[in-house]
């Protein structure tokens, strides 16, 4: 067991959620903390970066634009919108928005039209392509009915370590498209989980999802030794919008950054 994980695992452990959590040092690709990082969850929103990463794929070859208009249909639109709402473009709006909303507010709406234009066969090809072997999407965002059925959207601790390391190494789409990528994820009004705590300007690139007795947030802090740090919780008491499990992974983050930045684990 690391140090970093003997200080995690038995706040973990007496939360009463499931949990599991994976922080890696960037520039060396050592495993700091390794808390079943391979179990599988769903994903809720977390799923959006595989989204992103692959629309982003079609575009550097050549099938899709940034600037394409793409329409917005009756069954892709979600209640909870804050964005394509009758007074603003509730028809369609371009890729480049749709994927920008879909990151920054985490907009329903526009995540099922893009989902829409990609296919759930695409973006599930592209993310087993990357070696992404528990990230899957069987489901449009607030389908619930989908879930019912079983069908539904996952991924795991270190599924989301691999995606985002090979776009902080260059290692998919090129200069330009991960830029864009990069901005989206650094742009994301959420603060409540990863970045609960933490009282510096600190920037970080991630996408935190939540749904009834779930949240999970993962992303990379840009300090001056990079790391990875997803968190996930799930089976716990915290209703969608409720605060206890980000509480925990706020806490926890905030652990780990002082932990790294103090030098004693780099």
């Amino acid at each position: 067991m690391t140090p970093l994980e003997e200080k995690l695992n038995p706040i973990l452990d007496a939360f009463p959620a499931k949990s599991a959590l994976y922080c890696v040092d960037l520039t060396t690709g050592k495993p700091l903390a390794a808390i079943r990082e391979n179990t599988q969850v769903v994903s809720a929103s977390t799923i959006k970066v595989a989204v992103l990463c692959c629309a982003l794929q079609e575009v550097l070859e050549g099938r899709l634009t940034l600037e394409q208009i793409v329409p917005i249909s009756a069954g892709d639109y979600c209640d909870d919108t804050q964005v394509f709402e009758p007074e603003y473009k509730k028809d369609g709006a371009s890729l480049w928005e749709l994927l920008y909303w879909m990151i920054v507010s985490s907009d329903n709406t526009a995540t099922n039209a893009v989902l829409s234009l990609l296919t759930f066969d695409k973006i599930n090809r592209y993310c087993e392509g990357l070696g992404l072997t528990a990230t899957v999407v069987q489901r449009k965002m607030l389908d619930f009915d989908a879930i019912v059925q079983g069908r539904n959207n996952y991924t795991s601790p270190i599924d989301q370590y691999r995606l985002y390391q090979l776009l902080y190494h260059g290692e998919i789409l090129n200069e330009a498209l991960r830029k864009v990528a990069f901005d989206f994820l650094g742009r994301s009004r959420s603060f409540e989980s990863l970045q609960r705590y933490l009282p510096y300007p600190v920037t970080v690139l991630h996408k935190p999802g939540g749904l009834d007795h779930l949240n999970h947030d993962a992303g990379i802090f840009l300090v001056e030794r990079p790391y990875f740090l997803g968190i996930f919780t799930w089976d716990g008491p915290a209703l969608d919008g409720e605060p206890q499990q980000d509480r925990l992974i706020g806490q926890l983050s905030r652990m780990v950054y002082d932990e790294i930045t103090e030098g004693t684990l780099l």
